[in-house]
C-alpha cells in the first residue's frame, strides 16, 4: 500500500468518525446532555486531554465549561477587550502549537477553569467559533499538554465539527424554548395546568409525605375592574414570584388559570402551612399595585387516591378559607 493510499484511507476513516460524532450529538435535544456528550466525543476524536466550550453570555462575557481528565468544571469569565476567545471570534487566531510562546509574544493572559497541581499546563491549542443563524454562540477549543500536538488537518476537522455543533446547539435551544412555552404559563413563569396534571399524578405515587395547596385571590375581579387588567397582571406576576421563591429548593408551583394557583410540596400539611404563611406574608413587602389576599386550601396525599379527588379535598378547604377570609385552612382530614 502506497503512502498516499494509506493517508487517503486514514482521512476517510477520520471523516467517518466525524460523521458519527455529529450524528451522536444530533440525537440530543437538551443542551446539558448535548454538551456533556460533546466533550467526551471531541476528546476521543482528537485524542486530546482537554476540551473547552465557551458560550457567549448576555452580559458580554463567557460561560466556560471544561472537561480535563475526568472532571467537568464551569466558570464565568467577564468581558475582555482582547483575549484568546475574542481573537477566535474575530478570526485572528485558530491554531497555536506553542501556546506559552504565543501568549508571551502577544502579551495575553489565560484563565484555567480549574486548577489541579497534578496536571501540566496547555502547550498546544485550537479554537473555532460556533455560529448559527448569523449569531456567534461561543467558541470550541481543543487543547494538549504537548507541544506541536495539532496539524492543519486537525484544525480543518475542528472547524467542520464547529459548524455542525453550532447548528445542533441552536436546535437544542429551540427545542427547550418550545418545551418551556408548552409547559409554563407565559405571564408568571410557573408550570401550567398540563404540567400540574402530569406532576400531580407523579406526586400521588411518589415516596414520602406530599401536600397539595390550591389557592385563588380574594375578589381578584375587583382589582381588574378598579385598577385595570395590566395592574391585575402585575399582581399575578408578584404572586408567581412569591411561589417560585417558596418552591426554589423543594416543591413545584403552578398557575392553573386566571387567579388560580397550586403547589405540590413534599411535606406534611402542617409544614406546608408554615411555609405558605411566610410566603404569603412576604407579598405585603412587594411593590404591587394592590395587596392580594390569597385563599389557600391544603390536603395531604392519600395512597391510591386519584388526582381529581385530591384536588377536590384541597378545594373544599380553600372555599372554607374564602368564606372565613383566612389566608389558609388546615383541618383534620374527615374523609369528605
Amino acid at each position: 500500500m502506497t503512502t498516499e493510499h494509506a493517508d487517503a484511507q486514514r482521512q476517510i476513516a477520520r471523516y467517518r468518525s466525524l460523521v458519527q460524532v455529529i450524528a451522536s450529538l444530533s440525537r440530543h435535544v437538551r443542551t446539558e446532555d448535548l454538551l456533556r456528550t460533546m466533550h467526551h466525543e471531541v476528546q476521543a476524536l482528537f485524542a486530546s486531554p482537554i476540551t473547552l466550550l465557551a458560550r457567549c453570555t448576555p452580559e458580554g462575557g463567557w460561560a466556560l465549561q471544561t472537561l480535563e481528565g475526568d472532571v467537568i468544571a464551569e466558570q464565568w469569565l467577564g468581558p475582555r477587550r482582547d483575549g484568546l476567545l475574542e481573537r477566535v471570534v474575530m478570526d485572528r487566531v485558530r491554531l497555536e502549537n506553542d501556546l506559552p510562546a504565543y501568549l508571551d509574544r502577544e502579551g495575553l493572559t489565560v484563565v484555567r477553569v480549574h486548577y489541579r497541581p497534578d496536571l501540566p499546563h496547555t502547550m498546544s491549542w485550537m479554537g473555532v467559533p460556533l455560529r448559527a443563524g448569523g449569531e456567534t454562540l461561543g467558541v470550541l477549543s481543543v487543547q494538549s499538554y504537548a507541544l506541536n500536538a495539532f496539524t492543519p488537518e486537525d484544525l480543518e476537522f475542528l472547524e467542520l465539527l464547529g459548524v455542525q455543533l453550532g447548528i445542533v446547539m441552536e436546535n437544542a435551544a429551540l427545542h427547550e424554548q418550545l418545551e418551556r412555552e408548552a409547559n409554563t404559563d407565559p405571564l408568571t413563569g410557573l408550570f401550567n395546568r398540563r404540567q400540574f396534571a402530569l406532576r400531580g399524578e407523579a406526586a400521588g405515587h411518589a415516596a414520602g409525605e406530599w401536600t397539595l395547596a390550591v389557592m385563588d385571590v380574594q375578589k381578584f375581579k375587583r382589582i381588574n375592574d378598579e385598577l385595570g387588567h395590566a395592574a391585575g397582571d402585575v399582581v399575578l406576576r408578584g404572586i408567581g414570584e412569591a411561589l417560585l421563591d417558596l418552591t426554589a429548593t423543594r416543591g413545584e408551583a403552578f398557575r392553573l388559570g386566571g387567579d388560580e394557583f397550586a403547589l405540590l410540596l413534599p411535606c406534611t400539611p402542617e409544614r406546608a402551612a408554615a411555609l405558605l404563611r411566610a410566603g404569603l406574608d412576604g407579598l405585603a413587602g412587594r411593590a404591587l399595585p394592590a395587596s392580594p389576599f390569597v385563599n389557600v386550601g391544603l390536603a395531604a396525599r392519600r395512597a391510591g387516591e386519584p388526582l381529581t379527588e385530591w384536588v377536590r379535598r384541597a378545594d373544599r378547604h380553600m372555599y372554607a378559607a374564602k368564606r372565613t377570609r383566612a389566608h389558609l385552612i388546615v383541618s383534620p382530614e374527615d374523609g369528605a
